[in-house]
């Protein structure tokens, strides 16, 4: 088990839709175990385990307890960078969101021309964004599940567009 994922470990974290759902659930719940994943997902537990140990064996989860129940061991895993993992799934699902958003209310397109420097720069700058978006929603979700006053949510979407998005061994993300 690595201590840090490299990029290709994040590459393959998100090259399954199981690993992505995944990720997500351990973003919303903290600290989990595979049972509540599956659970949660509907998922059968040998599929849920098989791809946590795989996200665990690459660095983006790690085992945070055990304990006992029933005479076996649960193991609970969390998120070894939630930030990353906040950024790497917001990114993701915006690529899916904008179509339909465009669709509905048209394109509002800026380009702009951008040299290595600058593109280092932005890519840290959509990160670190990326992550507050995907924080901010979740703090969301917590105030509805704590039962606070019911408030009116405005759904956004979120475009991003890359030259390295075509091109697999880049991420749109570093």
């Amino acid at each position: 088990m690595s201590s840090q994922p490299s990029e290709a470990d994040w590459l393959r974290a998100v090259g399954h839709p199981y690993r992505v759902e995944i990720m997500g659930r351990f973003l919303a719940d903290g600290t989990t175990t595979p049972r509540e994943v599956a659970d949660a997902l509907r998922l059968p537990l040998g599929t849920v385990a098989y791809h946590v140990r795989f996200l665990a064996e690459h660095g983006v989860l790690r085992l945070a307890g055990r304990t006992t129940r029933r005479g076996a061991a649960v193991h609970h895993y969390q998120l070894v960078d939630r930030e990353r993992v906040a950024s790497i799934l917001w990114g993701t699902r915006a690529r899916l969101l904008v179509s339909g958003f465009e669709r509905e209310n048209g394109r509002a397109d800026r380009t702009a021309a951008l040299d290595d420097q600058a593109l280092a720069e932005l890519h840290a700058l959509t990160a670190a964004y990326l992550a507050r978006v995907g924080e901010l929603a979740l703090q969301t979700r917590e105030r509805a599940n704590a039962g606070g006053e019911a408030s009116e949510l405005t759904p956004i979407a979120v475009l991003l567009v890359d030259d390295a998005a075509d091109d697999p061994t880049r991420l749109p993300w570093r």
